[in-house]
């Protein structure tokens, strides 16, 4: 399987499971053990981001640990950081806003990039650079009424909001016409403290028949 190929497979396995949770934490450990929860609970996708203490360290364990996950790298913000996450074996990169520096370095090393974009004009320049998956952020301040307008004009733009998406209301960012979303605090919490793995678990649940309703 080639790199491109790997690529295109990654962005499949997204679309196909509509969620990319989120680990966002300032605790390495919790970091781990949220990511061991959500690969147990077979939805097959962690992104860890850049702000984890040691997070190239985290993916790389997560990728051994774990072959049949895809492990992505959040907030990647520019090219150095996107130049650390593929070596430590992301398979998909995103970042918060239009970094072109992330987009040629994920594009050289063939690795799926999710630019990120608020506005209109941002998610047409996003489309501009080859971007088959846009990260829209924060989605909460548009809310799914956002997704809808962005989608009226360009309806060829795949669209994953993050920020604000909870596992009560995904269904309502998939009528919008969202491609996949992101969810971080309110699905895996707060990432302080001991991790309420009871709690996830039910929030795990809530947010599988919100994604089966589709």
């Amino acid at each position: 399987m080639n790199g491109t190929s790997a690529a295109a497979r990654v962005l499949e396995a997204i679309l196909r499971a509509g969620v990319v949770p989120i680990i966002r934490t300032s605790s390495r450990d919790w970091a781990v053990e949220a990511a061991e929860a959500l690969a147990a609970s077979g939805l097959g996708i962690i992104e860890i981001t850049f702000t984890v203490p040691e997070a190239p360290a985290v993916i790389r364990s997560l990728r051994t640990r774990f072959p049949d996950v895809l492990v992505g790298a959040g907030t990647v913000t520019n090219a150095d950081v996107a130049a650390q996450a593929v070596d430590a074996g992301a398979q998909f990169l995103l970042s918060p806003a239009l970094s072109p520096g992330m987009i040629d370095v994920a594009r050289r090393h063939r690795v799926l990039a999710v630019p990120g974009a608020f506005s209109p004009t941002e998610v047409l320049q996003a489309l501009e650079r080859g971007a088959e998956l846009i990260k829209i952020f924060p989605a909460e301040t548009g809310g799914p009424r956002h997704i809808r307008a962005i989608l009226a004009p360009l309806p060829e733009a795949r669209l994953l909001p993050t920020g604000g998406v909870t596992p009560e209301n995904v269904g309502d960012w998939f009528k919008a016409g969202a491609a996949a979303v992101g969810i971080g605090t309110a699905l895996v919490g707060p990432g302080t403290g001991r991790l309420d793995a009871r709690t996830l678990h039910a929030r795990i649940e809530i947010l599988k028949q919100g994604l089966a309703a589709r």
